[in-house]
């Protein structure tokens, strides 16, 4: 990620600003040919829904912010910890309190542990320091003793396939013989049983052109010594989200078909931000909705947007403007439709997919209703023709993310405007079932 984001709020340094992308990122439209997940009209199921994140920074979230998230439905945040010689630390009492805030709030926490450019410290000439090795597990593997529960997970590092986070000079080996150290560590304490621990946080995915991700994802399911470690995170920007879909499952089969079947692949960071001229707060909010279902329909166990609240006020700063608030705390248009979003699929049952022609349709049971979202450039199309001539008295539509209730699924016709194709639409039924 770019160097001006603090780690607090770790970036995303891929070279994702080819035009292409940014002509994609302006309109957030879908493009057909690539959205396009399974054959016309197949159909998967989803065995459940992910736990979603959302990243904070520990220097200056607030109760009032975590009990906020907490409310919008969301099971976790994200934050990082540094230890001294890393610029932008913290005090050790103001990590606590955070973790301790949370806890109140009722969220889990992801919590990201970060040495330096040269794994301990920012400054150094060696990057093959054994000593640096020896400190940083030595800090990581105390700060988790200390801080322990079932509420907490780890992730180790942040983007060492980015070269602000990890200098050109030090090899992706030694931070993984680093690791390696930290699960030595770990098994000397008769502490209980471990926590979740997380490999790396990649920039980039694993794949033949991130040479650092790929021999990484590569030890993580070869090396036994990396054995205390649960699975990999990823931070997978991209202009279209839906996109994550194929991705992910190259990823996963590679996973089935190693010695380590059961390893788990998370999201931890990926987010849209809202800056001029290239994206509005509108479209900033109908990206991560899209980039919430393709999580979903991507089976992804943990899905973490970046970031909570914007870091200035300068509109046309991209690294300032990725929060779903803004700097002063009040609501992007984003907000509602997570609102709207999360309280539908945290603890959704009975969810499967459908794709046709770059069109999605998620269907879920929630709270005694069957819905149906359907996204995508023929939503309203697609969701017309699956409603026929069948439009019950329990039946109802709403844009989602729009501050218009539901209306009854026999007025969709004469609402154009308001269902336009490309629209996020939320069709729900009170008893009875949706028709196949």
């Amino acid at each position: 990620m770019p160097s001006s984001k603090a780690f607090a709020l770790p970036g995303r340094a891929l070279a994702r600003a080819l035009a292409l992308a940014a002509s994609l990122a302006v309109s957030g439209t879908l493009p057909c040919q690539q959205a396009r997940a399974e054959p016309p009209q197949a159909s998967s199921r989803i065995a459940s829904m992910p736990a979603f994140a959302v990243q904070i920074d520990p220097a200056t979230v607030s109760y009032r912010d975590l009990a906020t998230i907490k409310s919008l439905g969301f099971s976790h945040v994200r934050f990082g910890v540094r230890p001294e010689v890393v610029r932008g630390h913290l005090t050790q009492a103001r990590y606590v309190q955070v973790i301790s805030q949370a806890r109140q709030a009722g969220l889990h926490m992801l919590i990201t542990l970060y040495g330096g450019r040269y794994i301990w410290g920012d400054a150094g000439e060696d990057g093959s320091s054994d000593a640096n090795e020896a400190k940083f597990a030595d800090f990581a593997a105390r700060f988790m003793l200390r801080n322990k529960g079932p509420d907490l997970s780890y992730e180790i590092w942040n983007e060492p396939d980015n070269k602000t986070f990890l200098h050109p000079s030090v090899p992706i080996s030694r931070l993984l013989s680093t690791a390696g150290r930290i699960c030595d560590a770990l098994a000397q304490q008769d502490s209980g049983p471990l926590p979740s621990l997380y490999l790396f946080g990649l920039a980039r995915l694993p794949k033949p052109g991130n040479p650092a991700g790929e021999q990484a994802f590569s030890r993580l399911l070869t090396d036994p010594r990396l054995g205390c470690y649960k699975g990999l995170s990823i931070h997978p920007y991209r202009a279209t989200p839906e996109t994550l879909l194929q991705d992910y499952r190259q990823l996963s089969g590679r996973i089935r078909n190693s010695a380590r079947p059961s390893a788990q692949l998370i999201v931890s960071e990926w987010g849209y931000a809202s800056y001029l001229p290239v994206r509005s707060e509108e479209t900033q909010a109908a990206l991560i909705a899209r980039q919430l279902l393709s999580g979903v329909i991507s089976q992804v166990p943990m899905l973490g947007i970046y970031s909570w609240r914007d870091r200035g006020n300068a509109r046309w700063d991209r690294e300032a403007n990725f929060g779903l608030v803004r700097a002063d705390g009040s609501e992007k248009p984003v907000v509602a439709m997570l609102r709207d979003m999360l309280g539908l699929l945290a603890g959704a049952k009975d969810a499967d997919w459908r794709e046709r022609n770059g069109s999605f349709v998620l269907s879920l049971r929630k709270d005694g209703a069957v819905h149906r979202i359907y996204w995508g450039p023929q939503s309203r199309s697609l969701m017309l023709e699956e409603l026929g001539n069948d439009r019950a008295d329990g039946c109802k539509v709403k844009a989602l993310g729009m501050s218009t209730g539901a209306r009854p699924c026999a007025a969709v016709p004469q609402a154009d405007a308001e269902f336009s194709n490309g629209a996020i639409l939320l069709v729900s039924r009170t008893g009875g079932a949706v028709p196949p």
